[in-house]
């Protein structure tokens, strides 16, 4: 069964529709590139499925759990979706640290926060921060950055930064690790340090989706690749099989610019 499983997801803002039936299905350990033009819906999706943005119409579920149904209001509680947001890890563009906390305490305070919400707290506070700590020190570890764990923000390159903000996405042991353009805000030599982060998770299988316009990164990585345009997926398949021979002449389109380049 597949943990991850979107149906017909739609979205407008005002006048503009931006998602128009969205349908596809994620796999345990598989790791999905969503591509396509500016302002074909990608970033919109991610931010559906994180419940950053409520579908007009649709259905998501994980683990066969409805987690949203536009047609059934208690699946859109607040504090239901409070909940909800854990299944899905989002590392965001622009990284999004919290520049008045270092490296470590960036990882660590989600998980402090929900620790605060045990009945339990008040007895292990000191045990379980302790807990967090090391955890928060393992993740920082797998991102190359032992020895930055005590560093500001300020005082990363921003692929140190980025590899922050995924340590910390990871935190949470989410089912479905999103990533939106990951490495758009970086210069080309920081965006070798992080593919190579993405890539180990994918050979980990970390379920991942991952909004990206590297598309050799797409190919040689992901287990599925979709293109969407205008607000619609126009192709899905195997990811050698939709960069290297795609089936749509949109999609051969889209790919003709990269090949320019």
């Amino acid at each position: 069964m597949a943990i991850l499983q979107v149906s017909d997801i739609y979205k407008d803002f005002g006048r503009t529709q931006v998602l128009r039936g969205i349908n596809f299905s994620l796999e345990q350990g598989q790791a999905i590139a969503i591509i396509g033009s500016s302002g074909s819906g990608k970033t919109t999706l991610l931010r559906c499925l994180n419940f950053l943005e409520t579908p007009d119409r649709g259905r998501i579920q994980v683990n066969g759990e409805t987690l949203f149904d536009a047609d059934d209001p208690a699946t859109q509680r607040e504090s239901e979706v409070r909940k909800k947001r854990l299944h899905f890890g989002l590392v965001f563009q622009s990284f999004h640290l919290f520049p008045q906390y270092t490296a470590l305490e960036n990882v660590t305070l989600a998980p402090r926060l929900l620790a605060g919400e045990r009945p339990d707290f008040k007895a292990r506070r000191k045990e379980l921060f302790a807990q967090i700590d090391a955890q928060g020190r393992v993740l920082l570890e797998r991102m190359g950055l032992a020895d930055r764990a005590g560093h500001y923000p300020h005082q990363l390159s921003g692929g140190q930064q980025q590899r922050v903000a995924i340590a910390r996405a990871l935190a949470l042991k989410p089912d479905i690790l999103c990533f939106d353009e990951p490495t758009s805000a970086l210069d080309p030599e920081l965006t070798g340090e992080v593919l190579k982060v993405i890539r180990s998770l994918a050979e980990q299988k970390t379920t991942m989706l991952i909004v990206t316009h590297e598309m050799a990164f797409a190919r040689d990585v992901a287990d599925q690749v979709i293109f969407m345009d205008g607000g619609v997926i126009v192709e899905q398949g195997a990811a050698r099989q939709v960069i290297e021979h795609p089936r749509e002449e949109r999609t051969r389109q889209f790919l003709s610019r990269y090949a320019e380049n």
